[in-house]
């Protein structure tokens, strides 16, 4: 099974040791550097230890590693940032709280006018999304 032009899925041949085989011109894309000495593989600046040949039997998780690497890595970034949010625990907020201290290089009655506008909107500041 092909994936690209220089990546190509083995069959699982007793006669053949290897489970893919990769192309100069991908693994160059992909920035990849493989250090024999400390056993890793870098890709796009993340280290890898390296697998035996036997960790990627599996088409599934090889096929799911193989889309990982294609994936861009401001994608993937911008997906743990959406994680992140959406795992956070929210809270309502504690508004007078909030003017008090952060607000302190406002006039009292500017605080108060800010904490009057906020308390307006009040739904913006339930802990929900």
């Amino acid at each position: 099974m092909s994936c690209s032009a220089d990546v190509r899925i083995v069959p699982n041949i007793e006669s053949c040791p290897y489970d893919a085989i990769i192309g100069v011109s991908t693994l160059h894309k992909w920035k990849v550097q493989l250090d024999f000495i400390s056993k890793t593989t870098v890709i796009d600046g993340l280290s890898h230890p390296m697998k035996t040949k036997d960790a990627y039997r599996d088409h599934n998780h090889l096929m799911n590693v193989y889309n990982e690497a294609l994936e861009p890595h401001a994608t993937k970034q911008e997906t743990e940032r959406a994680v992140r949010i959406l795992d956070a625990k929210y809270e309502p907020a504690d508004l007078p709280k909030v003017v008090e201290e952060n607000c302190q290089h406002l006039s009292e009655e500017q605080r108060t006018a800010l904490l009057h506008l906020l308390q307006k909107h009040d739904k913006l500041f339930q802990g929900k999304l």
